[in-house]
């Protein structure tokens, strides 16, 4: 689950930071007319001296501005439902692979002063294993070891999504809960649940999971935007079989005040969502990571439960034109 503004896993370095006379007062100054003018212009210039002097965190400080006390406090529509598009990537490269937050590091979003998309690099990061429990086709129960704790994870299935986007498709909304839970809690949960007819025990995943945040200046939202490279470990077995990686980019929040807000608008949330997979699309796919490895992004369907399972989601590739005419468009913008 990436799609919330807040975290308390292991940062990367910060970079090193000027004297406040340098940037603090120009940050504070720009971020000031912003609030007062709503210009687009104000709001980059605030988030290039901020991302230039700190690694991470600018959407905090935007929310401090409009009376939000803590990230985990960030206004989210919908709390109890997941708003998600997945990519599959590939990769191609000699030795190592890299880490999961070189590959996060990839996706750096240039701030012009007509950005739609601002990216917040925090680049945290967690590796925890996930087992499931489900019937045949859908997972039922994810009981999840991370950070020392344990964590019981329910999923409901794929419903359609309200909205007239032409790629609205590409959107998977699901309710999903998840709570921390104690060992006998779990035990309990997972007992009662595989006496149910067709329900058992499909294998685990050893899961690196990487995020970062996206900011849209138009409507205020916010995206997680999560790198997970997920390796299969299957019932019976101890060595890792094969490995997933994706690229999954959630609802997460909003700050408040953005002209382009439309509070509980569905519709207004998935249009964003498309935009932002489209701009991703375009700009990375086919892109380097670092050290000589490349990625390449494919549409995909494919829950971590069809990878236990061992079946392939519907590529959406190939029956959604996604991203062609802004991908044109960034095209022709090389050339000239």
């Amino acid at each position: 689950m990436g799609g919330c503004y807040s975290g308390s896993y292991r940062y990367s370095k910060p970079r090193a930071v000027k004297s406040e006379d340098d940037w603090i007062s120009g940050f504070k100054k720009s971020l000031t007319k912003f609030k007062n003018s709503g210009n687009l212009v104000d709001l980059v210039k605030a988030y290039r001296a901020y991302i230039a002097n700190k690694s991470s965190g600018f959407i905090a400080e935007l929310a401090k501005l409009k009376g939000i006390g803590d990230a985990a406090d960030i206004p989210k529509e919908f709390p109890e439902i997941e708003y998600e598009v997945k990519f599959d990537i590939s990769v191609r490269g000699k030795g190592k692979e890299p880490e999961v937050v070189k590959y996060l590091d990839a996706f750096d979003f240039p701030p012009s002063n007509t950005a739609r998309f601002l990216k917040d690099p925090m680049n945290t990061f967690a590796v925890g294993v996930n087992h499931f429990y489900g019937d045949s086709s859908d997972e039922m129960l994810v009981v999840i070891e991370k950070a020392g704790g344990v964590f019981l994870k329910e999923k409901g299935l794929v419903t359609p999504v309200e909205s007239d986007s032409l790629y609205s498709s590409i959107v998977m909304k699901r309710t999903e809960k998840r709570w921390k839970a104690t060992l006998d809690e779990a035990l309990q949960k997972v007992s009662e649940l595989t006496k149910e007819k067709g329900i058992k025990y499909r294998g685990k995943i050893r899961k690196e999971k990487g995020d970062a945040f996206v900011l849209d200046t138009n409507d205020g939202r916010i995206y997680s935007f999560t790198i997970t490279r997920a390796h299969l470990v299957l019932p019976g077995e101890s060595n890792e079989s094969s490995t997933q990686r994706q690229l999954e980019l959630e609802y997460a929040g909003y700050i408040p005040g953005f002209s382009g807000h439309t509070k509980d608008s569905e519709k207004e949330l998935v249009s964003g969502m498309v935009d932002l997979a489209k701009y991703t699309y375009a700009l990375y796919s086919h892109s380097p990571i670092t050290d000589g490895w490349k990625m390449d992004l494919q549409l995909t369907s494919e829950r971590k439960y069809d990878f236990i399972l061992g079946k392939n989601g519907k590529s959406l590739n190939h029956t959604v034109p996604l991203c062609l005419p802004l991908e044109r468009r960034v095209r022709e913008t090389v050339r000239v």
